[in-house]
């Protein structure tokens, strides 16, 4: 069984399938919704060079062609991916360069 070999109180790590590192950040933005004519303030949890994580009153549908706008005024397009605790997930269109 595979729990017979493993020590109490360890920890084990598992592998990260990522493709991109993330980065922690909380950092206001907006997310546009060409599609719906809508923009909904939200707030980055996290971001990598592939998505991003962010919290957001209304959630988009997953799918939903969206343009992340960052405090710094980068414009990002990508799609959303998944919601889940209150975190909404995106996957950019094209990967960015990390600043």
């Amino acid at each position: 069984m595979f729990l017979e070999g493993l020590s109490l109180g360890t920890a084990y790590r598992l592998r990260e399938r990522r493709a991109h590192p993330r980065r922690t950040v909380e950092e206001d933005g907006e997310l546009i919704l060409s599609a719906e004519n809508m923009t909904l303030p939200c707030c980055v949890v996290n971001i990598s060079a592939g998505g991003a994580k962010v919290t957001c009153d209304a959630i988009p549908p997953s799918g939903s062609k969206i343009v992340l706008v960052l405090a710094s005024g980068k414009r990002i397009e990508g799609v959303t991916t998944r919601y889940g605790e209150g975190e909404l997930g995106l996957k950019f269109a094209t990967p960015v360069a990390d600043e």
